[in-house]
């Protein structure tokens, strides 16, 4: 028997669902706030609803649907169109994805509270999967049978034993009004700083001046960053041996200063720990790595980035550089070097490290914009490669949030440097969600306005 969605019979079963999930009981054990999930009113639910979860520590006490002075009653309120909710109740859609895009409004309670809570949030969503369930306006579905399982698609072959012309001889020439030509020419101009130019005096003296528990941030932060830029470096190599067997030519030119630039980056974190921290006095800074920083950067950057290899259709690079540019750089990397920096800044201190993440700042901001570039065109050349980019981000979302969460967990309430964790939060979202609207557009585009509007930009 299926259920009309927000409907008491369905609540029923929500709840039950809800309580046999161990997976989030586990992942909810310290979740002390009922949530209301309501659906804006529309053609199809001409006066919305609204259903209240007396949520306590992994266990669903009660789940009614109410009116909206009910629903008040909530810590948190939810509120989104019947269709948002149906990509979401059919596992299409990650809640806390589209809470960040603003597909799903949260009309009461604190983002970064349902932010830290990802896990919990995608367990409920997985027991409503297991329920039954049909729409307003859809007549309630008879039984089928569980379909065939698709054998999965053989590895596409992307060899190529010889060419047969050399593009930058024709007529055509190089696109230099291209986005990736005018990021190759910026890279020129500005990324060519040397790890090895800059001077750490000041910085010596003022990593003597530090305690303990501020050596330890700093420890963490350089050790974190310094393995991030080692994966990037390492993990990048498929995609630049795709895009050159494409015979995208200025994108290949544009990569080949990404990773000198990566590899820069790499050599700079190490030299301040070497010479500022005293290498053998830093110790193994692979305790620093926690469980999610792993699951990142041992399993999903290479895993997405070697695929390449084996698989270089569209959604095979779509899911790579989602992974490198919108997850590891756009959203860790980005966050934290914006953090560290403002940090240095505010208290006039280690002026070389900043000086250095300052220049790293500049490089990895033409990373990123390549990877936005490079996500839009493909999106606009098959839109039905968007479904693919929103999967692939709500399987990151959880570990990459992880991360920054993990990084403040061993100081407490008091972290150094008076540093705030919703601060890295705030902007990591912020930065997130401007970046998937702006590639979300891309799937009314045509790839000749994508390619012009980047020029344009540029």
């Amino acid at each position: 028997m299926s259920f009309e969605i927000f409907t008491q019979p369905w609540a029923d079963s929500f709840r039950e669902q809800v309580n046999r999930n161990a997976d989030h009981r586990r992942a909810a054990s310290t979740w002390e706030h009922p949530v209301a999930l309501a659906v804006e009113p529309s053609p199809a639910v001409p006066g919305g609803r609204r259903l209240l979860l007396d949520l306590w520590r992994g266990d669903c006490r009660a789940a009614q649907v109410v009116d909206e002075a009910g629903s008040e009653r909530a810590t948190f309120i939810l509120s989104a169109p019947i269709e948002q909710w149906k990509q979401i109740f059919c596992g299409r859609s990650d809640p806390i994805l589209a809470l960040m895009q603003g597909r799903v409004k949260l009309l009461k309670g604190g983002m970064f509270a349902l932010a830290r809570n990802a896990t919990a949030a995608k367990q409920l969503v997985l027991s409503a999967t297991r329920v039954p369930t049909y729409f307003p306006g859809e007549p309630e579905p008879p039984a089928v049978p569980a379909a065939n399982p698709v054998a999965p698609a053989a590895p596409v072959s992307h060899e190529r034993a010889s060419r047969n012309s050399l593009r930058s001889l024709g007529p055509q020439g190089l696109r230099h009004d291209s986005l990736p030509m005018k990021l190759y020419h910026q890279a020129k101009r500005v990324g060519g700083w040397n790890p090895q130019d800059i001077d750490f005096a000041t910085d010596r003296a003022d990593w003597a001046r530090l305690n303990e528990r501020e050596h330890d941030v700093i420890l963490r932060l350089t050790a974190l960053f310094q393995g991030g830029e080692e994966s990037v470096t390492q993990d990048i190599l498929p995609l630049m041996l795709t895009v050159a067997r494409e015979g995208r030519l200025e994108e290949e030119m544009f990569l080949t200063t990404f990773l000198f630039e990566e590899a820069k980056h790499l050599e700079f974190f190490r030299r301040f720990v070497d010479e500022v921290i005293g290498g053998p006095q830093a110790g193994d800074l692979a305790r620093f790595q926690t469980a999610p920083y792993r699951e990142i950067f041992f399993e999903e950057l290479p895993g997405a980035m070697g695929a390449l290899l084996t698989d270089p259709s569209p959604a095979a690079q779509l899911r790579a550089s989602a992974t490198y540019n919108m997850v590891v750089e756009g959203t860790l990397a980005e966050t934290g070097y914006h953090g560290y920096y403002a940090m240095l800044e505010k208290l006039n201190l280690l002026p070389g490290l900043r000086h250095g993440i300052g220049l790293l700042k500049r490089d990895e901001s033409r990373h990123i914009a390549y990877g936005v570039h490079l996500l839009t065109r493909l999106v606009a050349a098959d839109h039905s490669l968007w479904p693919v980019l929103e999967s692939r981000m709500g399987d990151l979302l959880e570990p990459a949030l992880g991360i920054i969460r993990s990084l403040f967990e061993p100081y407490g309430d008091d972290v150094p440097f008076g540093l705030v964790q919703d601060d890295f939060m705030e902007f990591a979202m912020s930065q997130f969600k401007g970046r998937m609207h702006r590639i979300e557009r891309a799937r009314i585009l045509t790839p000749e306005e994508v390619e012009t509007e980047a020029t344009d930009e540029a």
